[in-house]
């Protein structure tokens, strides 16, 4: 927890120091936006905003559903080992995702994260639930990574603010759902159930995200030219 204190400062100097614009510079001669709500709340944000939460579902969902297989074959001991090739997975899939020319769609990347973390169900040892970690862990960090992207194409510059918020609290919304729904199938059932569950509502969420996507009206608010796919 220190270090992990640690790096959060040093982030936070970091991010002081660098200063980054969270604004596009302003275009001579023309004034910025300040429509409504409903001039940028539409479908397409608000189902990146739920291929977010069902992202988030899933992690939270995963390691707990996880880490109660291991603890009820006495395998308590091998937990932060398991937990290691998870996170080290989800950083070289953040790298990748980084280092590649192209974006890739959010919701095939949500998606994807559901399906990969279904045969998670069939875990025995510690080792085999380490190996079936790193094809879920290759897509964690690039499906975060997408939210953000995708949420920030869509937001306005007048409330870039407000649409990062709401960012915010999809993240948290997944988080809170996520844990609970898989600690409750694995008190009723198992904890392959669970991996089961949560992974199965992620897809569904990827896939009912995609449709609002598809769904909303074109010229609705006009797109950046270059901007990546969402």
């Amino acid at each position: 927890m220190w270090a992990v204190g640690a790096c959060s400062v040093v982030s936070g100097v970091a991010l002081w120091l660098l200063d980054p614009p969270t604004r596009a510079a302003p275009v001579d001669g023309q004034r910025p936006s300040t429509g409504g709500v409903r001039e940028w709340l539409d479908l397409r944000l608000l189902g990146a905003l739920l291929a977010t939460t069902a992202a988030v579902l899933m992690l939270f969902g995963t390691e707990l559903s996880v880490i109660a297989a291991l603890q009820g074959t006495g395998q308590t001991g091998t937990i932060p080992v398991v937990n290691a090739v998870w996170c080290l997975a989800s950083l070289a899939g953040g790298f990748l995702y980084g280092a590649a020319r192209r974006s890739v769609s959010l919701f095939v990347l949500v998606a994807g994260l559901g399906l990969v973390t279904l045969p998670l169900a069939l875990g025995g040892s510690w080792w085999s639930y380490a190996l079936l970690m790193v094809p879920a862990g290759v897509l964690c960090a690039p499906s975060l990574a997408a939210s953000s992207e995708a949420v920030s194409t869509l937001a306005p510059e007048h409330a870039r603010g407000l649409v990062t918020g709401l960012h915010g609290s999809a993240i948290t919304l997944g988080a809170a759902v996520g844990a609970p729904l898989a600690g409750l199938m694995v008190d009723i059932s198992s904890s392959g159930v669970a991996v089961l569950t949560v992974g199965g509502v992620g897809i569904a969420g990827a896939g009912l995200a995609a449709l609002l996507h598809r769904s909303s009206r074109p010229g609705v608010r006009p797109c950046t030219v270059g901007s990546p796919p969402i």
